[in-house]
């Protein structure tokens, strides 16, 4: 608990702003950055070095830039779930493929 006493806080100010909130937000550059190598199948701790490498400062954890591929994925295949994508990207790029249905919309076997 901080007790407020005179209007300041009577700790002192942190170091560091590792942990803070502000600090670990990707900036709109970054997130095109990771957007791009993901596209490109980099791998994650490639597109972290990356990001390290255009900014020294930069306070970014494996796990945002992990968070930040997974939106850049979510926000590509649209309402669509994994497997519905799946389909769609087995038509749209043509491979010989076949599949049984458990019931109308579940996927029992897929080859």
């Amino acid at each position: 608990m901080i007790n407020l006493i005179c209007g300041t806080y009577n700790h002192a100010l942190t170091k560091s702003f590792i942990v803070h909130p502000y600090a670990d937000q990707l900036t709109e550059d970054e997130k095109i950055i990771i957007g791009d190598m993901t596209k490109s199948m980099v791998k994650l701790k490639n597109i972290f070095l990356t990001l390290k490498e255009h900014n020294v400062n930069n306070c970014t954890t494996m796990k945002q830039v992990y968070n930040a591929r997974y939106a850049y994925r979510y926000s590509i295949r649209d309402s669509n779930t994994e497997m519905q994508q799946l389909m769609k990207l087995i038509e749209r790029d043509q491979y010989i493929h076949w599949h049984r249905l458990k019931d109308e919309d579940v996927v029992r076997d897929i080859f």
